[in-house]
């Protein structure tokens, strides 16, 4: 039986140029560098920048330089999108992180002003008479670091140890992440359509009388507002 299926041919410039320089060059290009900035940075001498342009630009007619440019500005371009990617990600984590899921609730033995274990009477459920039991008290203990999944660990941004030697987790600002996100996806961004209902009077005036004079309409607006009436007592 004959195979049907090809391997994938290489995309074009995706492999890298045998001429060091050449691959120095497109790198450089690739992260945005000027032509001429690119190609005395690649080794190449000339007299001017003018005349080392020149040359960058007669480097780039050739296809495989063309290509191997455009192959690495790609992936570049989906290396950032990928990294934006993780670090939004991290963000919303940590923005939306529970500090209760660093805790947990577990059972002690009571004790009196003597350090003695106190008891209370209880119920056996099988024979249904009373007896005399620890009395148990809950009380919340940070969880061991050793056992927290790894989406939790990473929420962590240092640990400390309290006065009975537990290690007392501290997340990452929330603050912070939210003022990171809200640059992130431009959520600060201010309108600038003005709020008319904090403008005065006067100004509420003058604004409508700027907007009829912008769309060429004549308005009369010689009218004062009403004001309430005294009534007699």
């Amino acid at each position: 039986m004959m195979k049907t299926d090809l391997p994938a041919l290489p995309s074009p410039g995706s492999k890298a140029l045998r001429n060091s320089k050449l691959e120095k060059y497109c790198r450089l290009r690739a992260a945005l560098q000027p032509r001429a900035q690119a190609y005395l940075e690649a080794g190449w001498n000339d007299r001017s920048d003018a005349s080392a342009y020149s040359h960058a630009c007669r480097l780039e007619r050739r296809t495989g330089v063309r290509d191997r440019i455009a192959y690495l500005s790609r992936q570049a371009e989906e290396m950032i999108a990928v990294k934006r990617e993780r670090i939004e990600a991290q963000l919303w984590a940590i923005a939306d992180g529970n500090i209760a899921d660093f805790f947990e609730t577990h059972e002690v033995v009571q004790r009196d002003h003597t350090g003695q274990p106190m008891t209370e009477p209880k119920c056996n459920e099988i024979t249904g008479e009373m007896e005399t039991a620890l009395s148990l008290e809950k009380r919340v203990r940070p969880k061991l670091l050793t056992d927290l999944p790894p989406d939790l660990a990473k929420l962590i941004e240092e640990v400390r140890v309290d006065n009975h030697g537990r290690l007392i987790p501290k997340l990452y600002s929330k603050e912070r992440a939210n003022k990171e996100l809200r640059n992130m996806l431009n959520l600060n961004a201010k309108s600038d359509a003005a709020d008319v209902t904090k403008l005065s009077d006067q100004e509420l005036l003058q604004t409508l009388a700027q907007q009829a004079r912008e769309l060429g309409i004549e308005i009369d607006l010689n009218y004062s507002f009403a004001q309430p009436k005294k009534t007699d007592e």
